[in-house]
């Protein structure tokens, strides 16, 4: 047994390996991310804490975590190493709290992620942020708005942080593509979520960044969400939301914006359509409202984008302006099979010109003056 005050007797390999700490201490009993935050700024890092003494430890960790130190094996720091390496063998990094790769503004949380899996281009964490957030049941006004708003920032040298859901999220994603933007999920960073943006999800990694505070693998559950919400709102300068019903998520992420001090914005809506309750509300609250984007032009691709691709104008061309329609339904107009439709489509996704709808079909980009 350790005497009260001495060092903790352990494991752990003479040579420090920060990231594997981090590890072994997030995963000790009750340990969750306010306590090792605690721990860390008690101590200096993650190894100093692992090693220093019960008594210290025990005054900000407890004694269930002051237990579970004390029967850590050499099993948990090989574990630890372990996922490391499958990390980096997925293309990821992990940015541990108190290390100067750490995203700064998750430091104004009282709860920071203690460890956040990133996929990507780490360094957009650390630079001026902007979430532009909203309903995942969007309508086409909102998704041109998101679009057209994240097109704008992306153009202003803002990185535009969102959670990659269907609706608002995801079409400020694409508008800010291919210039910076970051998607915190829900699940972990090596799983795209929802699987219908899966294009998106490979665009976002490429250009920009994935993010997430659990480990790869992980698959997004309802309670991961209100979690992912304060990481959007800790990262970005101010929250623009521009669809919301009156009880939407976004509305969780607004709380923790307010709660940080971060400045929240809200595009107006119709008075008779949900999607509009929690902005109008918002607005009608104090938010300032956002009354204008910019010049039409940035939501236009550029003028004949198709025009050497006619067997992409064609597949377009199926699609009505006016409403969506499934896969199927764009093949029989097309007059071609589905499978070759369906790789099509994915293209045009990807470029923009399409947008996936919740139940599966595919529409046109609002505000995309593509021909065809």
């Amino acid at each position: 047994m350790v005497a009260p005050g001495a060092a903790a007797a352990g494991p752990r390999a003479t040579a420090a390996d920060p990231t594997a700490d981090a590890l072994v201490l997030q995963g000790l009993a009750s340990v969750g991310p306010k306590r090792f935050r605690e721990l860390v700024d008690r101590f200096g890092s993650p190894g100093a804490a692992l090693a220093g003494g019960d008594q210290e430890f025990g005054a900000v960790a407890g004694g269930r975590a002051m237990s579970a130190r004390r029967n850590l094996s050499t099993a948990d720091w090989r574990d630890a190493r372990e996922l490391a390496r499958r990390c980096a063998g997925k293309g990821m990094q992990l940015l541990v709290y108190g290390t100067p790769a750490y995203p700064a503004m998750l430091g104004d949380l009282p709860d920071p992620p203690s460890i956040l899996f990133v996929a990507g281009r780490a360094e957009l964490l650390a630079g001026p942020c902007v979430a532009v957030v909203g309903s995942r049941a969007a309508t086409v006004y909102g998704r041109r708005v998101a679009r057209g708003l994240g097109a704008m920032l992306a153009s202003r040298g803002k990185c535009v942080v969102s959670g990659m859901a269907m609706g608002v999220d995801a079409e400020a994603h694409r508008g800010a593509l291919p210039g910076a933007t970051a998607a915190v999920l829900g699940s972990g960073a090596d799983v795209a979520s929802p699987a219908r943006n899966a294009g998106l999800y490979r665009e976002i990694r490429k250009s920009g960044v994935v993010a997430s505070e659990f480990p790869p693998g992980v698959r997004a559950e309802p309670h991961h969400f209100p979690r992912r919400n304060r990481i959007i709102a800790a990262l970005a300068t101010y929250v623009i939301v521009v669809e919301a019903s009156k009880k939407s998520g976004a509305l969780i992420t607004v709380d923790h914006a307010l709660d940080l001090g971060r400045d929240v914005h809200a595009v107006p809506g119709p008075i008779d359509r949900p999607t509009s309750e929690g902005t109008n509300r918002l607005i009608a609250d104090g938010a300032e409202m956002i009354l204008k984007i910019g010049g039409g032009g940035d939501f236009a691709p550029e003028a004949g984008a198709l025009a050497d691709e006619p067997d992409l104008q064609m597949i377009l061309a199926a699609v009505p302006a006016t409403h969506p329609v499934t896969v199927e339904e764009a093949a029989v107009a097309a007059e071609l099979p589905v499978e070759e439709v369906a790789a099509s489509v994915a293209l045009l996704e990807m470029r923009g010109f399409l947008t996936p709808t919740r139940d599966g079909r595919i529409m046109r980009t609002p505000g995309r003056r593509a021909t065809g």
